[in-house]
């Protein structure tokens, strides 16, 4: 998508000709994927809200465009402001006291032209009278713009409690590097989310070709020293014969996430079937519900979204004997692919329950420590965890102790591995086994 910088270039004063670019379909897609996940967080964080009638989040657009394209077409800022409006009607559907949803937003762009068809676009909606109050348009670098948010949130949420997203979607890939995004997580006390959008066509042209020094420059660009591998991502790439996405994947995006602190992350890719071109993007959260959250979200859009690599538990590891075109080829969240992931996920928890928690692990503590290392959603743990118990290989006990009846799992419910129960080779005996660790296969 055409904005301020980096990338195909637009001149954003064409806009008072009547000229606007034309919506690619991945950047459609992308856009969709914001709207969706904006809504069911929306309603995950607020649908229980009690005791005030105004609930704030704050929402950051870094390199926000014009607002309108070909067609009429929406822009992220209008998808925004639209998705916390659609969130809203959902969570008061039935509610006696509804709750208002006030969205305070950033929209930053540094290209003058864009800001001003944004403006001008904006005061012909309904969202009009919030420009300069609750809607603030900076024609600035997101960098520039990174103080006054922080400062901003800090006094609207005094003890803490601000949510927040920002939304980057930088048209090359390095216009967001980690120390950055690690400074605004620590400043605004862990409580902010960040979608990160790189552009696939530029990235592929940088991989596909990249030496061990020009690989070192990109990582320096990214602030990932020495949390990358050089070395050990080409020698993969290589062995994929010259595919990098899952190097991307396992590589920069775990390195990404471990120079930001940021405890939960997913890194799929945002791929159309009809072109090459697309996004590699990357949520970063301290909560892993918000992370199931952008996987569910990931999965409803079936083809749209691709992963490569491994399916079960370890969904970045590299195994030379797996099946090079989960590599190469990927994977799309389709229903085929959800069926075998789950039988796979049913596999590989069983193994991981039982060599490792013999004395039981609630379950929000299991999603927790394996959140990033699976493609699952909370309904296919769920379906995975029951299949582990109908097949008699785990107890799902309450957090009473009780053996649990309904199929209903909650985060205090505890998963206890069964013995298993053998012949001794002494006698007719039984004695506990415990099967081999293996943990992720595909």
């Amino acid at each position: 998508m055409p904005k301020s910088s980096g990338g195909p270039q637009f001149d954003w004063r064409d806009w008072q000709r009547g000229v606007f670019p034309i919506m690619e379909e991945h950047s459609r897609c992308k856009l969709e994927l914001l709207r969706d996940y904006l809504v069911l967080y929306l309603q995950i964080v607020l649908a229980n809200a009690q005791g005030k009638a105004t609930q704030y989040v704050t929402l950051i657009d870094g390199f926000a465009g014009g607002g309108v394209y070909h067609d009429g077409r929406l822009g992220s800022p209008l998808v925004i402001l639209r998705a916390v409006e659609e969130a809203a009607a959902l969570i008061n559907i039935e509610r006696e006291k509804p709750v208002s949803i006030v969205p305070v937003c950033y929209f930053i762009d540094e290209n003058r032209g864009a800001i001003e068809c944004l403006e001008h676009h904006l005061r012909g909606t309904e969202f009009r009278d919030r420009i300069g109050n609750t809607i603030h348009l900076r024609h600035a670098t997101f960098a520039a713009c990174v103080d006054e948010i922080v400062v901003g949130i800090n006094e609207r949420h005094r003890r803490g409690g601000n949510r927040t997203i920002f939304f980057l979607d930088q048209c090359g890939y390095s216009e967001v590097p980690a120390a950055v995004v690690r400074d605004l997580d620590q400043k605004l006390n862990g409580r902010a989310e960040f979608i990160i959008n790189f552009s696939i066509g530029w990235f592929g042209d940088f991989l596909s070709n990249a030496t061990e020094a020009s690989y070192q420059s990109l990582v320096d660009r990214l602030g990932l020293g020495g949390y990358v591998d050089i070395a050990q991502l080409l020698r993969q790439r290589t062995e994929l014969g010259g595919n990098w996405r899952h190097a991307v994947e396992s590589h920069i995006g775990l390195g990404f996430h471990h120079a930001t602190g940021i405890r939960c992350f997913s890194p799929f890719y945002i791929e159309p079937e009809d072109n090459h071109r697309g996004y590699w993007l990357l949520h970063l959260a301290q909560n892993q519900r918000a992370r199931a959250a952008m996987t569910s979200i990931h999965w409803s859009k079936a083809n749209r979204s691709k992963h490569y690599g491994p399916r079960g538990y370890g969904i970045l590891s590299y195994k030379p004997d797996l099946d090079p075109t989960l590599y190469i080829n990927g994977m799309s969240f389709d229903d085929t692919s959800r069926v075998e992931c789950q039988a796979l996920l049913a596999e590989d928890y069983g193994r991981l329950v039982r060599d490792n928690f013999q004395d039981g692990i609630t379950y929000s503590a299991l999603a927790d420590k394996t959140c990033n290392e699976t493609i699952a959603d909370g309904a296919m743990l769920d379906s995975a965890l029951w299949q582990l118990f109908t097949d008699n290989e785990v107890e799902i006990q309450s957090r009473t102790g009780c053996p649990k009846r309904s199929r209903t799992l909650t985060s205090t419910d505890v998963i206890v591995p069964k013995k298993q129960l053998v012949l001794s080779a002494f006698g007719d005996a039984l004695i506990p086994r415990r099967r081999p660790r293996r943990l992720g296969r595909s």
